[in-house]
């Protein structure tokens, strides 16, 4: 029954508060969002960082091969180095490299 009698009183400080200008009391919410980078493993197969980029095997050479003169496929040996666009994608699918 006492509490019945306070309860106007209660609404009249928060009242107050808000003509008074006081900010109102908000919740603490904590929200941790774990995000772990992962490699992308396709990219991660078919490039190898270097000091400076990245670079990659030429394709064309694993099969199918014969009927090819040794002119065409000593031009498909190596490697190839990744261009501006390709250093900056590479860096996002392989954050942990």
């Amino acid at each position: 029954m006492i509490a019945g009698l306070f309860r106007p009183l209660l609404g009249m400080k928060q009242a107050a508060a808000n003509l008074i200008g006081l900010p109102k009391a908000k919740p603490i919410v904590i929200n941790q969002v774990r995000h772990t980078c992962k490699t992308h493993r396709g990219a991660y197969k078919r490039w190898r960082k270097t000091a400076t980029g990245y670079k990659h095997g030429l394709q064309g050479r694993k099969h199918g091969n014969a009927g090819f003169s040794q002119r065409i496929l000593k031009k498909r040996t190596g490697t190839a180095r990744s261009t501006a666009e390709q250093t900056n994608r590479l860096k996002r699918l392989m954050p942990s490299l």
